[in-house]
């Protein structure tokens, strides 16, 4: 699992970062030391699945980084003060720490963590299978172009993805229009059988894949058909299950 660690002194980021190297299997991909260095990464990268958060940073809180986020990652928070547990509970919170952060504590947040995560799996699987039994996945999207709406079959649609909080279905013709459903609802509603979200941003569909090569860093280079403009690149840590997906 990939980690981002935020907090203002360095010090106590470094501290952080070997407990956890040395207790934990995660790797912790950038350290930032202020909440603009945080947001300006985020907007441009995929977020981790794992934020080691502290809250009083230099200029703002730790708060602000989540509330630029659509969508919340797994977040273990680091502060020295207590007085912001109950607001902390609004978040995906795992675990919060106070400083100075022990071991223990910290392998301890560690397993929780797994076992919210085993529980996530457990749920995704049954609402597939409820879906299936139910015959209930998504067959049209209901679109406005202009100043009229048209119905959008899904085999009629390439790839979904998000950009600025939007999110966007793109037709085979290559049309791209906007969908009032976020990647984590459609998720939920489109078959996983022929739907794969290959990272944050975007979801494909297996008709439409056109390669795979491996890219740098454990991850893959996809083409896709219509071409969607920029790199797609399927996170390192869905590059399993993604290969599986395609081996069914």
């Amino acid at each position: 699992m990939n980690a981002l660690i935020i907090e203002d002194e360095k010090l106590t980021a470094d501290r952080l970062n070997k407990l956890i190297q040395e207790h934990t299997s995660i790797s912790v991909v950038q350290t930032f030391y202020s909440v603009k260095s945080s947001i300006q990464w985020l907007q441009k990268n995929e977020c981790p699945e794992l934020l080691f958060l502290d809250i009083q940073l230099g200029d703002g809180i730790g708060f602000d980084v989540l509330d630029s986020l659509k969508t919340y990652p797994h977040v273990i928070f680091t502060t020295a003060f207590d007085k912001y547990v109950l607001d902390a509970f609004k978040y995906n919170s795992v675990d919060y720490l106070l400083k100075p952060v022990k071991s223990e504590e910290l392998i301890s947040a560690i397993e929780k963590l797994r076992k919210v995560r085993s529980q996530g799996d457990i749920d995704t699987i049954m609402s597939n299978l409820k879906s299936q039994l139910q015959g209930e996945f998504k067959k049209k999207f209901l679109v406005k172009t202009g100043h009229k709406f048209k119905s959008v079959p899904v085999e009629e649609i390439a790839y979904f993805y998000s950009e600025s909080s939007t999110t966007y279905l793109r037709t085979l013709t290559g049309e791209s229009l906007i969908i009032d459903h976020s990647l984590d609802d459609l998720q939920k509603i489109l078959n996983p059988d022929r739907y794969f979200r290959i990272n944050r941003h975007m979801m494909v569909c297996d008709d439409h894949i056109v390669s795979i090569d491996s890219y740098f860093n454990n991850r893959l280079l996809i083409s896709l058909k219509p071409e969607f403009g920029e790199q797609v690149i399927v996170s390192r840590e869905k590059v399993r299950a993604f290969k599986d997906w395609l081996d069914r």
